[in-house]
């Protein structure tokens, strides 16, 4: 006798439903994160530091596509935003002056904050390299002072402004000028990046509400191989000031895919 083949139970299906006109703008696409742009700030205190710093190591961390000045000119930012729609929290940014097709922008190579909603929308948005730290920003005597530790107790950075001479103050519009490159890895195994890309934020809306030229002094405390933020050494400090600002996040717009 040859057994009867098993009958196979029939099975109840219903199509999903879920294309791209009904996902959110992030994830998870039922509930995203974060809201779309723009994102506003109040507020802002920023402390920086302009240096040179070497020209080999700069070189080494701009994408293809983007030309350095001579000599190498890096940026050094701590930054308080006491009111934002991400919500309150500490930034500190590290980037190189660079040039898009002969027009003057800024790379950033590094950014640390010290909350979760910013760091995400950070990433996935503008492809800002963003990681948690611990930021503090004080005001000592006559100076501003800002740290970074990765991991806490780890000190990469120190640095101090010492406010000396105001600067003129205004609104601003069609400012910014950032770079940035957004690059999001494959699921497959071996395989290259499903994204990389250029993005540029240049038309910041910004209000300034002060603004102090000073003397910096900055030092990279430690050589960390997971945040090599050290390798734009400060050859030479050429500019400290502060600024207190409002201003507006858009959309960024990609310039170039790898």
């Amino acid at each position: 006798m040859t057994a009867e083949p098993a009958t196979r139970p029939t099975i109840r299906t219903m199509p999903g439903r879920l294309g791209p006109g009904r996902m959110g703008a992030s994830m998870p696409v039922d509930a995203p994160y974060y809201q779309t742009a723009p994102f506003y700030f109040r507020d802002a205190q920023a402390m920086t530091i302009a240096y040179e710093t070497d020209a080999e190591a700069a070189a080494a961390l701009l994408p293809e596509g983007l030309d350095l000045p001579l000599p190498a000119m890096a940026r050094l930012m701590f930054v308080r935003y006491p009111f934002s729609t991400f919500g309150p929290y500490n930034e500190a940014i590290l980037g190189v002056e660079c040039l898009w097709q002969g027009e003057p922008r800024f790379y950033i190579a590094h950014i640390a904050v010290t909350e979760v909603p910013p760091l995400v929308a950070g990433r996935e948005v503008w492809g800002y390299p963003k990681k948690m730290a611990h930021i503090e920003i004080a005001r000592e005597a006559e100076f501003l002072t800002g740290t970074l530790e990765r991991p806490l107790g780890v000190r990469l950075i120190t640095a101090a402004v010492r406010l000396e001479r105001p600067l003129p103050v205004g609104v601003a519009a069609g400012g910014g000028g950032s770079l940035s490159l957004r690059v999001i890895p494959s699921a497959e195994q071996g395989a290259l990046p499903s994204l990389a890309e250029l993005i540029e934020v240049t038309n910041m809306e910004t209000a300034t509400h002060e603004a102090w030229a000073g003397t910096g002094t900055m030092s990279f405390d430690t050589a960390s191989a997971l945040d090599p933020w050290h390798c734009l050494p400060a050859r030479r400090v050429v500019g400290a000031g502060y600024s207190r600002y409002d201003f507006t996040l858009p959309n960024g717009r990609v310039l170039k895919r790898y």
